[in-house]
């Protein structure tokens, strides 16, 4: 067992930019990078392991030989539970809403899709859709997203470099223009898409809405929006750890290594993933070094004991 690097899948969807690519040099092959998905194990992204034993290989085909990696009670080709991506908005995202475990196994046989957000870059004025800001009935909520005035009853939340925000499955929301985030989420691709403001693709086709399922799963009642406050901290002489968010589902610290080094712990509880979202450095594991910059993943096999991070850096480390 060794740190693995992983390769990031791009998603060029129409509302993306170029900002992946000044802040990560992250592009696809298309005009634009909307996604860069850097821990996958879905069949609509996959990980390609760049580094090791296992170089050139799906981090999925592994999981599957060694589910041990992780976490305890996986069963060889049993699912991944999480995926991690950073987002760019250059426009905004579709008003959307994802459902629960159990509508989406029904619906598309897969997990819901609860989701955590970490902001890492926006503009001035930069905001997020998030919740309903009054209850709604039925039958207006879909008059409003036939109509195209859905937005005028959701929260308008303005966000800021490090801000927190958790998306409960059922919630309506959407990322505004202007947002470059880190996103932690269940395993899943399930979104029912309510309202895109009337945008056309490069073909000059507008993308599928999901009305009718999307009412169904849509929380009616009003939001109170605000970031995750868990701000449960330890300071040591080379840096801080801040634990940003736990559910069912993970959970996502965040690793400010100031000066030096910082030592870390990967039991066999669950893997860790390390998402570097600004420095640069190394880890050390067993006497190897493993170099990395921002914007890099690695994933760490459950169990494989003391690591160290150095260099001056910021890290997203998620685990289950």
């Amino acid at each position: 067992m060794y740190p693995m690097k992983l390769k990031p899948v791009y998603k060029d969807y129409l509302w993306g930019g170029n900002e992946l690519e000044k802040l990560y040099d992250k592009a696809g092959d298309g005009e634009i990078t909307a996604e860069s998905w850097e821990l996958c194990c879905h069949p609509d992204g996959m990980s390609v392991i760049a580094n090791g034993k296992y170089k050139g290989k799906y981090l999925k085909d592994i999981l599957d030989e060694s589910p041990k990696m992780v976490r305890p009670g996986q069963k060889r080709g049993e699912k991944f539970p999480i995926l991690i991506k950073f987002i760019d908005a250059k426009k905004d995202l579709s008003i959307q809403v994802h459902p629960s475990d159990e509508t989406a196994i029904k619906e598309a046989g897969e997990e819901g899709k609860a989701e955590m957000w970490y902001v890492i870059a926006a503009k001035p004025k930069a905001f997020l859709y998030y919740g309903l800001s009054r209850r709604v009935e039925k039958e207006e909520l879909r008059q409003r997203m036939e109509d195209g005035s859905i937005c005028d009853i959701c929260n308008k939340v303005r966000v800021a470099p490090g801000d927190v925000f958790f998306i409960h499955p059922g919630t309506i929301h959407a990322i505004g223009a202007g947002t470059v985030i880190a996103e932690i989420q269940q395993s899943s691709n399930t979104t029912f898409r309510v309202y895109d403001f009337k945008r056309k693709d490069k073909n000059g086709n507008t993308r599928e809405l999901h009305i009718d399922r999307a009412i169904d799963v849509i929380d009616r009642e009003p939001v109170v929006p605000s970031q995750v406050m868990d701000n449960n901290e330890v300071r040591t002489k080379n840096g801080l750890i801040r634990r940003l968010f736990g559910c069912e589902y993970f959970h996502v610290l965040l690793i400010h290594v100031k000066k030096d080094r910082m030592k870390l712990w990967c039991d066999d509880s669950s893997f860790h993933s390390l998402l570097i979202i600004r420095g640069e450095g190394h880890l050390e594991h067993k006497g190897k070094r493993y170099q990395f910059r921002s914007g890099d993943s690695y994933f760490l096999p459950a169990g494989i004991g003391e690591y160290q991070i150095y260099g001056e850096c910021k890290v997203l480390l998620s685990k289950v």
